[in-house]
């Protein structure tokens, strides 16, 4: 009896042989690498949103922001002199009477308010004035009638 470790080939007469196969040479195994992740799909060109449309300032917007915000100080303002009602003793170039303190504290911002006023008043003339003479020294009048921009009916 033949042994089953024999490598000839199997004939099919003997049970107690298993058949054995050729095997093919074996090639040695590569290391499996993990899929390439999916390549993203290129992206549209981001567009800039649409601008904005732009609004400018006008002098009665900004007219109303002021008297709003002016509105929202003269009532913090109200409420202040009404929660001092306590009168105090003031003295003043020889004068001496009594007020509430927040009516004192409210006549000595209007003080302020109304020096601040004529200093920028002053300044603003002078800038004013800075400016015309500037202006007259880059364009000298060139009319011929003395500067008078009406020549019809002369």
């Amino acid at each position: 009896m033949k042994s089953a470790g024999n490598n000839e080939p199997f004939d099919g007469d003997d049970p107690s042989r298993v058949p054995v196969e050729p095997r093919a040479p074996v090639e040695p195994q590569r290391p499996v690498q993990p899929p390439a992740p999916p390549a993203e799909p290129p992206r549209p060109p981001v567009e800039a949103p649409p601008p904005s449309p732009h609004i400018d300032r006008t002098r009665a917007g900004s007219v109303w922001v002021s008297l709003s915000v002016g509105g929202v100080f003269l009532v913090a303002l109200l409420i202040f002199v009404v929660q001092n009602t306590t009168s105090v003793r003031l003295g003043f170039l020889g004068w001496h009477f009594e007020l509430p303190v927040g009516v004192a504290i409210l006549v000595a911002a209007v003080a302020g308010l109304l020096v601040m006023a004529v200093a920028g008043g002053v300044r603003i003339i002078q800038l004013r004035q800075a400016f015309t003479r500037l202006a007259r020294s880059r364009n000298p009048p060139s009319e011929p009638n003395g500067g008078n921009a009406n020549t019809f009916g002369s």
